[in-house]
């Protein structure tokens, strides 16, 4: 990636970390509103080394799902092949530090899981992202609509988060009490989610607090 498209890259987090986005982040980890909060950070057991059916349910709280014959193969029929390479994956070492051979290994589960009959590149994205909460991002249609990395979202990101002042001004919109099993990769999906986001929830949400509402593509 070039200098040049790394400092867009960047530019383009900056933008949209900048206020409101922690009062955005709050409202959307409201347990008592409409969108997952923490749920998919937290909900049942998260062992890092299977993926299980705790890890198929969170998914559900981004709004994608597993087919069932992809259910019974990555439980049942692939679970040993996925221990194996998840254990290549280190479940403590956050994006910023990983390296290319890291980054590599991950893109092996990712690659497994997509070679499955209705999970698309979000799905198992959002599946790895529960697996490696630090290391791998929430990537989705609306965050490369935001974001748009040239190359790779994730080595485009790891670049930016390189910067400690970035990482802070993200770690800055944590809301108090909310729990350290939500990283600071979640908390800048969430961010630029609630953003940009055209669900009728977050536009609702960015409405109440006096935000511009862009009229629906189309409509």
């Amino acid at each position: 990636m070039r200098f040049d498209e790394v400092g867009s890259f960047a530019q383009s987090v900056d933008a949209l970390i900048q206020p409101p986005a922690a009062s955005l982040v709050a409202r959307y980890f409201d347990r008592t509103g409409p969108f997952a909060a923490d749920t998919f950070d937290t909900v049942g057991v998260n062992d890092p080394l299977r993926i299980a059916c705790d890890d198929l349910l969170a998914v559900t709280m981004l709004d994608v799902r597993v087919p069932p014959l992809a259910v019974r193969q990555l439980l049942c029929g692939e679970a040993d092949e996925i221990s194996l390479l998840l254990a290549d994956v280190p479940a403590s070492v956050p994006l910023w530090r990983a390296t290319d051979a890291v980054l590599s290994n991950a893109s092996k589960v990712w690659e497994l899981l997509r070679n499955h009959r209705g999970i698309d590149w979000v799905t198992a994205g959002k599946l790895l992202a529960r697996k490696r909460p630090m290391l791998i991002p929430v990537y989705d249609s609306v965050i490369k609509g935001a974001l748009r990395p040239s190359g790779s979202f994730w080595k485009a990101l790891r670049e930016a988060l390189n910067d400690e002042a970035r990482r802070a001004m993200i770690d800055a919109l944590r809301p108090p009490g909310l729990t350290a099993q939500v990283t600071m990769l979640r908390l800048l999906d969430v961010a630029v989610w609630m953003r940009r986001s055209e669900g009728t929830s977050a536009r609702q949400v960015r409405e109440d607090l006096g935000l511009e509402v862009l009229p629906r593509a189309g409509r």
